[in-house]
């Protein structure tokens, strides 16, 4: 029949002509974020206090702490701390694993920029820290000898209990780690994903030793993304 094709598309259009909205009108509209969105990471200096534990969780190596004694207080206080938003993959570990609760995500997604190097953030920190230049700003090769000159009895004897833990963790995996994981197959898994990534375990161990519960909460994210990593890989052989 002639036009049967023109009638079919007419019903399609008026079916749909008095139903919501599914598309938006970007940039002039903005999107709809749920609560736990994550965008922008966002950094509050004011409460950091330069543990560099979320440095140290990160998988992708984005966040960069650098960190100095103020003769004043006694206390380790942040130079400079840095977040490179193109390699973040928004996994959250260092927003969890920080004690200070200085970390979080914001609804902020529009990230990019005309100069790659530009979605790189620099927080500058306290100026007046014993190893700084006069401008505010210390050379790496200052804060190096600051730092080594600066190693305290209880950093010694922190830095030997994760040496310890991990080679504890190297000799009997399963049985350590079955304390932080749920079931004795995601030890295994964990096991073997520390044992074959040498960086993830020493992330990892410090935290084990500070809070068991956020160690937990990591060690089961590696254990989820492997399982993941896995299925995917036998979707695609199939």
């Amino acid at each position: 029949m002639f036009g049967k094709g023109l009638i079919k598309g007419m019903w399609t259009t008026l079916k749909h002509l008095f139903e919501k909205d599914l598309t938006i009108q970007y940039p002039e509209e903005m999107p709809y974020l749920q609560d736990r969105y994550r965008g922008h990471l966002i950094y509050e200096i004011d409460k950091c206090t330069a543990c560099n534990i979320c440095a140290r969780t990160c998988p992708n190596n984005v966040l960069h702490l650098e960190s100095a004694r103020n003769e004043a207080t006694k206390k380790r206080e942040v130079v400079t701390f840095s977040i490179d938003h193109q390699y973040c993959m928004f996994c959250n570990l260092c927003v969890e694993a920080c004690p200070a609760d200085c970390l979080h995500f914001n609804h902020h997604f529009e990230l990019s920029e005309y100069v790659r190097d530009e979605i790189k953030v620099v927080y500058e920190g306290t100026p007046n820290l014993a190893p700084l230049q006069e401008d505010g700003k210390a050379s790496l090769g200052e804060l190096a000898e600051a730092k080594s000159s600066e190693t305290s009895d209880d950093e010694d004897k922190k830095a030997k209990q994760i040496n310890n833990m991990i080679n504890a963790v190297k000799k009997n995996p399963v049985k350590v780690l079955s304390r932080y994981a749920d079931s004795e197959e995601a030890a295994e898994i964990l096991a073997s994903i520390l044992i074959n990534d040498e960086a993830k375990l020493t992330r990892l161990v410090p935290i084990m030793l500070e809070d068991k519960e956020k160690a937990k909460k990591i060690a089961n994210a590696f254990v989820n993304k492997e399982l993941k990593d896995r299925a995917a890989e036998k979707g695609g052989e199939e």
